[in-house]
């Protein structure tokens, strides 16, 4: 029998993880799991259940969304915990399933959270604070995150960022940032709507808006940065270089291990789609293949 913690938040996305709680626990018997169960009750309860009780098991099993996924793994990485992680995703984006192959089917979700190839995969520190696949401020972010999906699907990728440029007109209304970015010793400066480090094929719901080829265990962490608009032409550009992954005088696109962050006001930072805090000075590091986790991934990438 394995040890097997299985948190999940009943809240996440359509609550649709709880009419299949019956076939999940049944299915864990199955594969021989003595299963203890977890449903969290509030933010932050899935963090806490973990940096009390992993320590006692083998493995843990995350069934919600990314900003569940990212409350375990960071309370795995804070406690210096080395459990197997299998995740069940569940919640309205799931951006960190399409990186590992997991199916958005629960039940064949589940079969991968148990029996998937077993991958070490990079985390991203900002600060003290872990996040799994993007850490992110600016304009498209907040767009981003706070559009459902159903939207997102309807305009498309390109659409979609259009019209969410659109919210801010005009152009001048546009929140801009000074900042300073040291990427591996490159020092880049400017004015900039956007900023994100990511390590995923997709993010706020769409896929491959950071190329098709992200490396999970590279030790390598992708930039964007989108400058500040001055025209409609160039929110052209930006919508182009997005939606193509080509860099132009609107979009900076870098790879990197480091990336240090100052910028002349507060910005509040995204991590995983969720309030990561605010700073003008953030040094992201990434931590490479800090975490064992089951995907679908049969190569290694």
């Amino acid at each position: 029998m394995k040890d097997a913690l299985f948190v999940y938040n009943p809240n996440s996305g359509q609550k649709i993880i709880n009419e299949h709680l019956p076939r999940i626990v049944d299915y864990l018997s199955e594969r021989e799991y003595l299963t203890s169960i977890y449903a969290t009750q509030s933010p932050r309860d899935a963090s806490e259940i973990v940096s009390n009780l992993g320590y006692r098991f083998d493995e843990i099993i995350v069934g919600g969304g990314d900003g569940t996924l990212d409350e375990v793994i960071s309370a795995v990485c804070k406690v210096k915990i080395n459990p197997l992680v299998g995740y069940i995703p569940t919640g309205s984006t799931n951006d960190f399933s399409k990186s590992l192959n997991i199916p958005a089917d629960v039940e064949k979700a589940t079969k991968v959270a148990t029996r998937g190839y077993k991958k070490d995969i990079d985390i991203g520190n900002i600060d003290g604070k872990y996040f799994v696949y993007v850490a992110a401020f600016g304009t498209i972010a907040e767009v981003s995150y706070n559009t459902g999906q159903d939207v997102k699907n309807i305009f498309g990728r390109s659409a979609y960022i259009f019209e969410g440029l659109k919210q801010t007109l005009p152009l001048v209304n546009i929140p801009t940032y000074k900042m300073e970015v040291a990427i591996d010793g490159e020092t880049i400066a400017g004015e900039f709507i956007h900023f994100m480090v990511t390590n995923s094929v997709s993010v706020g719901g769409f896929v491959g808006i950071t190329g098709q080829n992200v490396g999970l265990s590279d030790g390598i962490f992708e930039l964007t940065m989108v400058k500040r608009p001055q025209s409609l032409a160039d929110v052209n550009k930006i919508i182009f270089g997005l939606t193509n992954r080509k860099e132009n005088d609107m979009l900076i696109l870098r790879q990197g291990s480091e990336f240090i962050v100052k910028t002349d006001q507060k910005v509040a930072w995204s991590l995983d789609g969720e309030y990561g805090g605010t700073t003008t000075l953030a040094d992201i590091k990434v931590l490479k293949e800090k975490i064992k986790i089951r995907t679908g991934l049969r190569d290694k990438i």
